[in-house]
């Protein structure tokens, strides 16, 4: 019913399975070690990039902030009608508008930065991918 096969030949044969599925692993495991690298690198680049956003948004939301803005009360001192209270803002002096400007446009220079880095990595992984 089946062949018969000698055991010399099942042995090469052995042997050469097994050959064969240590270079399938040392391929599977030098790819799984690219891909870790690379999910790495991408990782710190997002984290970095999400850490200079994050404290840009913090510095300017400290800096611009309602409650550190003087208020102005006027109150109408007509007695018949009712009291009508009109709040305004008084506007920030130059210097400090512009220290903001000048932080805001440092911190987004940063960001900027940071984003070319990332697309340029993922230009070059997908370069490699598509050349092999």
């Amino acid at each position: 019913m089946f062949p018969v096969v000698s055991p010399k030949r099942i042995s090469e044969r052995k042997r050469e399975l097994h050959l064969e599925a240590k270079a399938y692993k040392e391929t599977i495991d030098g790819q799984v070690s690219d891909l870790k690298s690379e999910a790495t690198r991408i990782g710190t680049t997002a984290l970095i990039v999400g850490g200079v956003l994050a404290t840009t948004y913090l510095i300017f939301s400290f800096f611009s902030s309602d409650s550190d803005k003087k208020v102005t009360t006027k109150v109408s001192e007509n007695t018949n009608l009712p009291v009508v209270v009109k709040k305004e803002k008084t506007k920030e002096s130059w210097l400090i508008s512009s220290i903001k400007g000048y932080m805001l446009s440092f911190l987004m220079a940063i960001a900027k930065d940071k984003v070319m880095e990332a697309l340029s990595i993922l230009k070059e992984n997908h370069a490699e991918k598509s050349s092999q």
